[in-house]
């Protein structure tokens, strides 16, 4: 069984949009897609590290460790405050990391991968430099 890969990056809505009519032509043609696609896409890098935070991964790798339990019972492994637990669950299940099933929150991806590019399209072509590691 292949293990479930999300992969959350920051594309723009155009990039997001001409990504989503390639795949729709591929299947109009009817060629067959190995796998489901998994992305989750956000305007900018502030907005994705606001949504994955380190209190949010670190429930998301507990929550994936536990399975399906309640926001309440999260709330006591982690030893956090259960209103707050409950606005995290709740914002990551509205953007679909976090899956919801008869009151049970789960996490279904072995993986989650990330990708913010440090260039766009639009920017001049640059040069990489050396960093001389030899100053003293």
């Amino acid at each position: 069984m292949k293990k479930k890969k999300l992969i959350v990056k920051v594309s723009s809505l155009e990039d997001s949009l001409a990504n989503f009519r390639n795949v729709w032509k591929r299947a109009e043609k009817g060629e067959k897609l190995t796998a489901p696609i998994e992305v989750l896409s956000f305007e900018n890098a502030s907005t994705l590290m606001k949504a994955l935070s380190p209190k949010r991964l670190e429930l998301l790798k507990i929550l994936h460790m536990l399975g399906a339990i309640s926001i309440r019972q999260l709330a006591k492994e982690l030893h956090r405050d259960y209103s707050n637990v409950h606005q995290d669950v709740k914002a990551l299940n509205l953007i679909g990391v976090i899956l919801e099933s008869e009151g049970k929150y789960y996490v279904p991806w072995e993986t989650i991968v990330t990708e913010i590019s440090l260039c766009s399209k639009d920017s001049p072509k640059h040069t990489h430099y050396k960093h001389n590691s030899t100053a003293a």
